[in-house]
């Protein structure tokens, strides 16, 4: 009830009470009447009250649907992927609950298909290891940056930053996931990279470029029970070449070399230029069984391949390539500055050792 109707209400009752005492029988009738018409108009009053909450409450229930669709279409207009997950009680992620337009274009997903995967299933398997101490920390931080690995619905892997941050929804935990893809910076990070890991010459790591990739080697034979040969090698006879050649034809050996080098190991062995005229080349080999012929079967082919890089030089470019080699644990690898010290004491060994026609090779089998 208004303000207004109950005063008028209680000014109406005072009157008429005053009027028993004051006026006359045929004014009591008329003011009668006006109080009868105040109780309707109070009445109607309070009838549409209950009209005017209703039309507040649609206002209200019309303002909150505006204002989801207006976040819905922030939402799908973003171009940064965003991913909602459930939190479990350990921390690790649970179900997708919701994602936009951009995550399903970038993953190849229906929105459908996302809904029904878990967190977990849109990072590639080797990101996901990573998962549990993530998880940690995004806990004791409530936001954090990081980089990973997604991959797509046709199998595709792409390289992410993802902006995490706690959200607190009633009494669900869940995770506001705001993935942005790197695949441009990490071609770019690799091209700028290769231009300071990579000998100008021969096209082979150079020595900074080897050191990098010493981890990898050593991870990848942990991971298969493997061994890894080392081979360091240098080049005999460079020095006539220069000088009685040139630099240039110098230079020519130190690429067939190189070539030589690329015939006899495989793609994902690891083979660089350390300088000068010394290389050096690590290969996982086999399990324990075979390694001996793996190692064997290497130096033949580059036996091979450096007789047939001089043959296409020619007999002017007399030269000979000498290496010592050692197979040793992926834990051994961890002192690579000591192997690389051990395999070049074998090689001069060998390259002192015997006298040779130019082109053989002279080599320091492995004597653990």
């Amino acid at each position: 009830m208004k303000r207004w109707t109950k005063l008028v209400l209680v000014a109406g009752a005072a009157g008429v009470t005053l009027a028993h005492w004051v006026v006359p029988a045929t004014m009591q009738g008329i003011l009668g009447v006006l109080l009868l018409a105040l109780v309707a108009l109070t009445v109607f009053s309070q009838r549409s009250a209950p009209h005017r909450t209703v039309g507040s409450l649609d206002a209200a229930h019309v303002e909150q649907l505006e204002s989801e669709l207006r976040y819905r279409a922030l939402f799908d207009a973003c171009s940064d992927a965003i991913l909602v997950y459930r939190l479990e009680d350990d921390g690790r992620p649970g179900q997708l609950v919701e994602v936009n337009e951009a995550a399903c274009r970038s993953l190849s997903y229906s929105r459908r298909e996302l809904l029904a995967m878990s967190a977990d299933a849109v990072h590639a398997p080797e990101a996901r290891r990573n998962v549990q101490e993530r998880s940690q920390a995004l806990r004791e931080a409530g936001s954090l940056v990081f980089e990973t690995v997604y991959i797509t619905g046709e199998g595709q892997r792409m390289p992410i930053e993802v902006s995490a941050r706690l959200v607190e929804i009633g009494t669900r935990r869940l995770c506001l996931a705001v993935g942005r893809s790197i695949a441009a910076h990490k071609e770019l990070e690799g091209f700028l990279r290769s231009l300071t890991d990579i000998d100008e010459l021969t096209g082979l790591l150079n020595r900074r470029g080897f050191f990098a990739m010493v981890g990898e080697t050593r991870r990848r034979a942990r991971r298969a029970g493997a061994q890894v040969l080392v081979m360091y090698l240098d080049v005999d006879g460079l020095k006539r070449v220069n000088d009685e050649m040139g630099h240039a034809a110098g230079d020519g050996v130190l690429v067939a070399t190189g070539e030589a080098l690329r015939l006899a190991f495989r793609e994902e062995d690891v083979l660089a230029r350390l300088g000068g005229d010394e290389f050096v080349a690590l290969a996982v080999l086999g399990r324990c069984a075979d390694e001996r012929l793996d190692r064997q079967a290497i130096e033949a082919r580059f036996e091979s391949a450096v007789q047939t890089k001089r043959a296409e030089l020619g007999e002017d470019f007399a030269f000979a390539v000498s290496f010592g080699s050692l197979v040793v644990t992926s834990e051994e690898l961890r002192e690579i500055d000591e192997l690389l010290a051990r395999t070049d004491k074998r090689m001069y060994r060998a390259k002192h050792s015997q006298r040779h026609a130019p082109g053989t090779i002279r080599a320091v089998a492995n004597d653990r």
